[in-house]
């Protein structure tokens, strides 16, 4: 019928037939795929130009295990994307993301009612971050608290492009094309290799998805010291990060008053030297223990006595938080490997932010060219960072952070956060309150679109006192 209307129509310039054809073919794709026939291409008659763009490209599935982060995702009604992505030396990644509706205009959002959207209306875009957890952690700490405190959610109702990170040895980041976690190989790497590797080939892969020419970085933890290590490495990726907000952040450490992590830094060499006569390369709970713990002990009746196994650790968490207990120790008991805990027994006892000591000279030669691990130049940090300190914190302390912020030459903000721990930077239910709103506020007022509208009312401004002035 519509070849005929078409023909009929002959009476049309040419290039109104052309385009007729075109729809009609297009019309004819599509419905031999909806009635399941094969199409291998269209014909475009010559002259003409697809009004469609190409077809993406597909990933094809990678069957992974159970997947925390997706669910909570899902279940507080946001969209999510899962991404996969290998490094240069062979590790698969996952990346979770949530998208922010507004980058892609061939898809609006559909409108949403004002009063119930936290910071009003999103009319724009405000940009691509990037979220980066902690030791023994995954993505699913920025959304294990729910759409009212997580992270991720409330960047994403800021009208954030929201991606969570997963790097090496974590629950979603246990493959390699050549080696298998069962391999020693495997879990040679430290917060060096995750930094100068893992977020490098992560920030490129974001900035050529996204489109963007940089991206906003959020660190908890281990995060913190995989971008300091990547800025002292590298430091062209100074260029494609707008601001870096550290949460608690794990750099310069050792004048804790916890005397049980003191303790732990003063047997880091002993305890490395029998994890490595043991042949110990990775630090993992027990799939049974976890799921003792996630799903007994720290729910229903016993979960007074789930709370009281892990005070020492979570500190005033477990009272604030009660009710994620089940959630947060499932989050928690993530593999990392032992160079990683060991490493960072090292900062304890030199109290200086460096590469991993080998504690062999020819090694140590071998990697570094010298016999001791060279320190990490923090001087070639250039972009904007903020800090976060929490005033209770039991790894670092405030003379950790001051000293860490004098080293920075670009530190915008400098919070110290009141009856804050190491771990309430994650899971605290007074997260949203005492930190996120903050992050926003530097998020927003650091946007290059921020910057730019700035300067246009200071021209503006100045155009009208010079018409004054005349």
């Amino acid at each position: 019928i519509l070849r005929s209307m078409v023909v009929a129509c002959g009476r049309f310039p040419a290039h109104y037939v052309q385009r007729g054809l075109l729809v009609l073919q297009c019309l004819q794709c599509a419905l031999a795929a909806f009635n399941g026939t094969p199409v291998d291409k269209v014909d475009v008659p010559p002259g003409a130009q697809p009004s469609t763009p190409a077809t993406p490209w597909k990933r094809p599935p990678i069957a992974y295990d159970r997947d925390l982060v997706i669910e909570l995702v899902e279940a507080a009604d946001y969209p999510i994307e899962k991404h996969v992505l290998t490094t240069p030396d062979g590790y698969i990644l996952k990346l979770h993301r949530i998208p922010d509706p507004l980058q892609f205009p061939e898809e609006p959002a559909a409108p949403v009612d004002p009063e119930l959207v936290r910071f009003g209306p999103t009319n724009r875009f405000r940009g691509t971050v990037l979220l980066v957890p902690g030791l023994f952690s995954t993505a699913a700490d920025f959304v294990v608290t729910g759409p009212e405190n997580g992270l991720a959610f409330v960047l994403a109702d800021a009208g954030y492009d929201v991606w969570m990170a997963n790097v090496r040895g974590s629950r979603f980041a246990r493959k390699n094309v050549r080696l298998s976690v069962a391999q020693s190989e495997f879990w040679d790497f430290s917060f060096h290799e995750i930094g100068t590797i893992d977020i490098a080939a992560i920030i490129d892969y974001i900035l050529r998805e996204t489109n963007q020419p940089k991206v906003f970085y959020v660190g908890h933890n281990q995060g913190v010291s995989d971008l300091f290590a990547l800025l002292a490495t590298k430091p062209r990726y100074n260029r494609k990060i707008q601001h870096a907000v550290a949460l608690a952040p794990l750099v310069y450490l050792g004048t804790t008053e916890n005397r049980i992590i003191r303790r732990a830094a003063e047997l880091t060499d002993r305890l490395y030297a029998t994890l490595r006569s043991l042949n110990v390369n990775e630090i993992k709970p027990s799939p049974d223990f976890v799921r003792l713990l996630s799903g007994t002990v720290c729910s229903g009746d016993t979960n007074e006595l789930c709370a009281e196994m892990l005070r020492a650790f979570l500190g005033s968490t477990v009272d604030r938080s009660r009710n994620l207990l089940p959630v947060i120790v499932d989050d928690l008991l993530s593999s990392i490997s032992t160079r990683q805990l060991i490493h960072f027994g090292q900062l304890m006892q030199t109290r200086k932010f460096q590469q991993f000591d080998h504690k062999n000279h020819m090694i140590n030669v071998q990697r570094y060219g010298q016999a001791k691990p060279p320190e990490y130049n923090l001087s070639r940090v250039r972009l904007p960072v903020s800090l976060f300190h929490g005033t209770r914190d039991f790894v670092t302390s405030i003379k950790d952070a001051q000293r860490l912020k004098d080293e920075l030459k670009n530190v915008k903000h400098f919070v110290e956060v009141p009856n804050m721990n190491h771990i309430d930077f994650v899971y605290s239910d007074k997260l949203y309150g005492l930190v996120t709103r903050q992050i926003i506020e530097i998020f927003n007022t650091s946007h290059p679109l921020h910057v730019f509208s700035l300067a246009n009312i200071v021209c503006e401004r100045i155009k009208i006192l010079d018409q004054d002035k005349h």
